[in-house]
């Protein structure tokens, strides 16, 4: 039987990360699983709401960050978690509640049924502001330019990875990365993987905020540190060799 490990980075996500987690539990029951989810140095309650999310001893391990580390860095703990665990297949995403929990089933039904190395889930129904649309275009022009490759969602934070593909991955990846997804989209193209992409729904965040705290309260203008994230992870992007 194929098992699964699904991780994910988490950061204030105490309002809605119980009612993900037990929705995933429900979506994925076809194969044996667990939950990895490294808790970035929450403000609230974020680890503790995880921990007792599903009453069951080890289903879900949380890991929390000594310090706010970032989406980046904590998403790579997480992936280098996750391949410590001994699964088949392991599917990252964010602990947000963006995804729903048939369509994580149904990317992993793809790789299961299929000799892909690794599923990329394609977001739709997205109602982002015109500054983030031409940011999602922005890093989806940036793949092509190192990968010659036009990924439809370079920046997608929902993928399945075959272990072997994963140990392939993250051995070329930065801990410190502000954009692994990114980085990944480009090692997917130019490194010979097998790889599909899939379409699934974007859903608002979930909680009593359909939009969280990370990039400000919803202005359809960008927040400072969105900018500020922006400038720096640019400097990186060119800074940082990509196998």
């Amino acid at each position: 039987m194929t098992t699964v490990c699904l991780v994910m980075p988490a950061w204030n996500e105490s309002e809605g990360i119980a009612q993900f987690l037990t929705e995933l539990d429900s979506a994925v029951s076809p194969w044996p699983h667990t939950f990895i989810v490294v808790d970035d140095a929450s403000g609230d309650e974020t680890g503790l709401a995880a921990r007792r999310a599903l009453n069951t001893e080890g289903r879900v391990q949380v890991l929390t960050n000594d310090r706010n580390r970032g989406h980046g860095p904590s998403t790579m703990r997480a992936l280098r978690a996750g391949l410590e665990h001994g699964a088949d297949i392991f599917v990252a995403m964010d602990g947000d509640g963006q995804f729903v929990g048939a369509d994580v089933a149904k990317v992993i039904t793809m790789l299961v049924n299929s000799d892909l190395e690794i599923i990329e889930g394609i977001r739709t129904s997205r109602d982002d502001p015109g500054y983030r649309k031409f940011v999602s275009f922005s890093t989806r022009l940036l793949v092509w330019t190192r990968a010659h490759g036009w990924p439809a969602d370079a920046n997608t934070p929902l993928r399945a990875y075959r272990r072997e593909a994963l140990s392939r991955i993250v051995q070329h990846l930065p801990d410190e990365s502000m954009t692994p997804n990114l980085l990944i989209s480009v090692m997917t193209r130019r490194g010979g993987f097998r790889f599909g992409e899939i379409v699934v729904q974007a859903r608002p965040r979930l909680g009593a905020s359909t939009v969280g705290t990370t990039w400000g309260k919803g202005s359809r203008l960008p927040s400072s540190r969105f900018v500020k994230f922006c400038t720096s992870a640019i400097g990186e992007w060119f800074r940082t060799p990509v196998r």
